[in-house]
């Protein structure tokens, strides 16, 4: 049954993606609710390098994350960390998921791996100080942005957006 369980989870994820289609846009906590289903994925055996096997799962979370589907979103960044748990975009992606599920908290020790991982990435700063601000930590997010920016001046454009909200 455990081996089942990945596959019975897109197929639930598809049924509500299609019911909502015909009935409308489920409640943001339906949404919340099936994207804090984070499930650590399957591995299959494969003769490809972790790296190679983790960056294709952080495409796949990336595109499902476009799609708004922060759920499998959530399992593509799980299945990368799964192979390769220093890939800080997955953790980066994780956190993007898991901030726009509200899911604040978890958000920022997604944030906090991918900083530790990469920490001159401008991005991940800016990741954290977003969910710091979702938190209500303005000290925090502050410092956050100036780190963030401190490290990719091109960011300004993401701090004035996050003023403006």
């Amino acid at each position: 049954m455990n081996s089942l369980r990945p596959t019975l989870d897109r197929v639930v994820l598809a049924l509500a993606k299609v019911g909502g289609r015909l009935i409308g846009r489920p409640s943001d906590s339906l949404l919340t609710q099936l994207a804090s289903r984070d499930r650590p994925g399957r591995s299959y055996a494969t003769s490809e390098p972790p790296l190679v096997q983790a960056s294709h799962h952080i495409q796949q979370g990336q595109a499902a994350f476009a799609n708004g589907d922060y759920g499998e979103a959530l399992h593509q960044f799980g299945v990368a960390l799964e192979h390769a748990p220093d890939a800080s975009w997955a953790w980066h992606g994780r956190g993007d998921a898991l901030q726009l599920s509200g899911q604040h908290e978890s958000a920022l020790r997604a944030y906090d791996h991918a900083i530790a991982l990469d920490n001159s990435c401008g991005l991940h700063h800016a990741g954290r100080a977003n969910a710091l601000d979702s938190l209500g930590q303005q000290d925090e997010a502050n410092q956050a942005w100036k780190a963030a920016l401190e490290r990719d001046s091109s960011l300004n454009w993401m701090r004035e957006g996050s003023k403006k909200t």
